[in-house]
């Protein structure tokens, strides 16, 4: 048996190429360019500008808003503006359509209210530094869903004019008064719009408070159109709308006459 010498004789292996990456730019530092660091820093300092700005107006709301909104209301209550009560004797012998030509006549801003199958007219006299369109937004709530200082706008200056003809003829005018320290202040005030203050066609036959809590002074009239009976009543504008941050003071009106 023949043993075979082993062969030192290798095949040949093409040596592998290797590769090294270039990490010269790892070896950089990291820092963003001076433009982007001086946008982040104005950037910056505007937010926090508008973060100081946002909780400083919070703050202040929160200090000082109720301080301003009842200045406001007072603001509200203290200007100019004319109640214009129309003398509701002088509407007794007028129908619907003639009432609300004469309100039309002395520039009453007038909003409707009248229901569809109501017996008569229902209408809301504005104040007059107002106008239809932000009144209509305003009481689309209702006056019990406003605010002390949208209650005061509208409020003071206006009125509510209703008629009832269903049985007989009656009128009323009813109106928040915010100005009268007292009950008996705002009858005298509502009478005093009548013209029944020291009225020798008008007699005064009872008054005081009725069995609801109403503070009342009632009587008759003589007039050319006929004769009627008439009632003021008051009640705290409180026991109608419950609104915060109006006078303590502040009543509402009823006036009322029958034929």
């Amino acid at each position: 048996m023949k043993f075979m010498k082993p062969s030192h004789k290798q095949d040949s292996i093409a040596p592998e190429t290797v590769r090294y990456i270039d990490g010269s730019s790892l070896a950089r530092p990291f820092d963003p360019p001076k433009s982007v660091i001086a946008a982040c820093i104005i950037a910056a300092a505007l937010a926090a500008v508008i973060g100081g700005m946002m909780a400083s107006k919070t703050i202040d709301q929160v200090l000082h808003g109720e301080e301003r909104a009842a200045a406001t209301v007072e603001s509200n209550i203290a200007r100019d503006v004319s109640y214009d009560i129309p003398l509701v004797q002088d509407c007794m012998a007028l129908d619907d359509a003639s009432i609300m030509a004469r309100f039309e006549e002395a520039g009453f801003i007038i909003y409707d209210l009248t229901g569809e199958g109501d017996s008569s007219i229902d209408l809301m006299k504005l104040p007059s530094d107002t106008n239809l369109v932000d009144a209509g937004i305003a009481l689309g709530g209702g006056i019990g869903g406003m605010d002390a200082v949208a209650a005061s706008k509208y409020l003071v200056g206006s009125w509510r004019f209703t008629a009832d003809r269903t049985k007989g003829t009656s009128m009323r005018v009813r109106y928040a008064d915010l100005k009268s320290a007292n009950a008996t202040e705002a009858i005298d005030a509502a009478m005093a719009s009548q013209g029944w203050i020291d009225n020798a066609a008008v007699a005064v036959e009872s008054e005081g408070q009725d069995e609801v809590g109403n503070t009342y002074r009632e009587g008759t009239l003589a007039s050319d159109t006929g004769a009627y009976t008439w009632r003021v009543s008051v009640c705290p504008l409180s026991d109608v709308y419950d609104i915060a941050g109006l006078p303590d003071t502040a009543q509402y009106v009823g006036i009322k006459i029958q034929a």
